[in-house]
């Protein structure tokens, strides 16, 4: 009986993942806008609070049906620690990770996705290569 009770709360939890997932992705996005301003040695606490809710996002998908959501939140969680980039790609790159989430949140894309799910992920991806191709041609050359 009580692993009966349990099973309802947790389907009833992953039903709800959506809707309180969201309120990650709003702090997310907070933390974009309160960056996207500031010169780029300033950001780093931003990026640093963007890692520890990539950190609950990566860890939280796909316990609850949304594996996307652990994908695109392990991409940003590696993209965020430590001494990582703040430069004005790197932000859009944030801000990519960002909207891949809020579309799997906002379709509730649960699984893989199928086809949208694929379309979300080359998206990301391209955004990936796009800014980070950028901020490698604005390094000074070594040397």
């Amino acid at each position: 009986e009580a692993l009966g009770a349990a099973e309802a709360e947790f389907q009833k939890m992953a039903e709800d993942y959506p809707d309180w997932v969201g309120s990650y992705i709003t702090s997310l996005y907070t933390e974009y806008e309160t960056a996207k301003p500031r010169a780029p040695d300033m950001r780093l606490p931003n990026f640093h609070r963007a890692n520890q809710l990539a950190h609950e996002l990566k860890g939280q998908g796909g316990t609850f049906g949304y594996p996307l959501i652990t994908t695109f939140g392990k991409s940003l969680y590696d993209l965020t620690v430590g001494a990582c980039g703040t430069s004005d790609n790197h932000l859009e790159i944030l801000k990519a990770h960002i909207d891949a989430m809020q579309a799997v949140v906002k379709g509730r894309v649960k699984g893989e996705g199928g086809a949208l799910g694929a379309e979300l992920a080359k998206s990301l991806e391209a955004a990936i290569g796009k800014y980070s191709a950028a901020s490698a041609a604005a390094q000074p050359a070594p040397g």
